[in-house]
């Protein structure tokens, strides 16, 4: 496959989630797919569902194609005696036989989905394999409706028809000991860590108690904007004296929420609105910020002027291709005394969220 990385003069600000529940969607249609792109490349895709709390879902979704190369990775020292990793690439026909020394691996995905007999205890385990994203799209054909599973990856982010999209994207697919949402000790597990290039926070002008961190993404190959949210008031007032285009590190839950309000009127003809009408999906995904990391911050590498020029190298390589005809971790102190004159101008604003 073509390597369609350029150089934006700014590094990606990846993030990433893991969450455990209980698989579902895999009998509907949309849960495999696969077929072949524009670029004559064969394809597969998989969507599916794994519900964190009693009624509440969220979507991880993978795609692999085809590629020219694969590559195999381990850690070794070099001639100062420091850590580095060494790859190796092997043609992707070679990708299941090749040979080589020991403790290279597969740059890929995780995959668990199928249980095996440990020969040496006799117990039931799961039978890893380290795939590519192409071939780990298959394997998760072998996932099943209620199985419990452990899934970790990266946070992508994107934009479609106007609408500002997050995907997550797994590296790790495991099942796990069986979940039951209705046990004492049940605690959901959905979290996230994500750095991120603050732009503005403010109050929620629709849920009461909340604020919205408005943000930017660096990708690989674009800037996405963004929303993540709070309800921590102090956490809140903090994150706004940062002065606009600031890296800082933050991390939360990933939270489904209803997004049906409810109607407290109604006349001789009962309730006064239809909720059909009103509500596109019932319920809501947010990444619910509840604590940064205050080492993180930097001032400098995201400054605007860097970003402006990043998303000028971007602009100019869509123009290229279009030329060519081608389609294309928790902290809840303040974090100090942050006296900034560059800060928002907003920064003595109200964040009790009452």
């Amino acid at each position: 496959m073509a390597n369609n990385k350029i150089d934006i003069g700014i590094n990606q600000t990846k993030g990433s989630f893991q969450l455990s529940g209980i698989v579902n969607g895999v009998e509907k249609n949309g849960f495999y797919s696969e077929g072949t792109s524009s670029n004559g490349k064969a394809y597969r895709k998989v969507n599916f569902g794994v519900e964190i709390e009693k009624g509440k879902t969220v979507y991880v979704s993978l795609f692999g194609s085809v590629q020219d190369n694969v590559y195999f990775s381990k850690k070794i020292k070099d001639e100062n005696g420091k850590d580095k990793t060494d790859t190796k690439t092997i043609p992707w026909a070679d990708r299941m036989k090749c040979k080589l020394p020991e403790g290279y691996r597969l740059i890929g995905v995780n995959c668990g989905c199928v249980k095996k007999v440990d020969e040496k205890t006799g117990n039931e385990v799961n039978d890893n394999k380290m795939l590519t994203p192409f071939d780990a799209c298959r394997e998760m054909t072998n996932l099943k409706d209620g199985q419990s599973v452990f899934i970790r990856g990266n946070i992508s982010y994107s934009e479609y028809q106007g609408r500002h999209m997050i995907n997550f994207e797994p590296s790790q697919v495991s099942l796990c000991k069986p979940i039951d949402f209705e046990a004492e000790d049940f605690k959901p597990n959905a979290l996230f860590t994500q750095p991120i290039v603050i732009q503005k926070v403010k109050k929620s002008e629709t849920t009461p108690g909340e604020a919205v961190v408005e943000a930017k993404i660096v990708n690989y190959s674009s800037i996405e904007d963004t929303e993540l949210y709070t309800r921590n008031a102090k956490l809140a007032k903090t994150l706004n004296k940062l002065k606009p285009y600031t890296h800082v590190k933050v991390f939360g839950d990933i939270v489904v929420e209803s997004n049906i309000e409810e109607v407290e009127e109604d006349d001789e003809w009962g309730d006064t609105v239809n909720r059909m009408d009103r509500v596109g999906s019932p319920f809501v995904r947010k990444l619910m910020i509840t604590g940064g990391d205050k080492g993180s911050i930097d001032t400098e590498e995201y400054s605007e002027e860097k970003i402006d020029h990043a998303l000028s190298v971007i602009n100019a390589s869509k123009r290229a291709k279009s030329d060519y005809g081608k389609k294309d971790d928790s902290d809840e102190d303040d974090w100090g005394n942050m006296k900034n004159s560059d800060a928002n101008e907003d920064d003595d604003m109200d964040f009790d969220l009452e």
